[in-house]
C-alpha cells in the first residue's frame, strides 16, 4: 500500500505540542500553562483526557505577550506622589 506524501492531517499532527513542551518553550511552570488556557489567552486543542497545542497559537500568544520599548512613557512625564 502507498503512502501518501501530502496527507494534512500529518502535517497538522506534526505541528501540536503537548503540554509539558509547550512549557519548557514558555519557560514556566505547566500549571501556568493550565492558567493561561482557562484565562484563554492561549489557545489549546483538547486530545482524549490531555492538552495540545498548535504552532500558530503558541507564536500568537508570544506575540502578543512581547514588551514593546516603544509604548512605555518617559520617566518625565509620570505623575510623582508627594506627602
Amino acid at each position: 500500500m502507498a503512502e501518501i506524501q501530502n496527507d494534512p492531517v500529518a502535517s497538522v499532527i506534526e505541528d501540536l505540542y503537548p503540554l509539558a513542551q509547550v512549557a519548557k518553550i514558555l519557560r514556566c511552570s505547566r500549571k501556568s500553562v493550565y492558567r493561561l488556557i482557562s484565562s484563554g489567552r492561549l489557545n489549546a486543542v483538547r486530545w482524549g483526557r490531555s492538552y495540545r497545542f498548535r504552532r500558530e497559537d503558541i507564536q500568537r500568544f508570544l506575540k502578543s505577550s512581547a514588551i514593546n520599548g516603544a509604548k512605555t512613557q518617559p520617566a518625565e512625564n509620570k505623575r510623582v506622589r508627594s506627602y
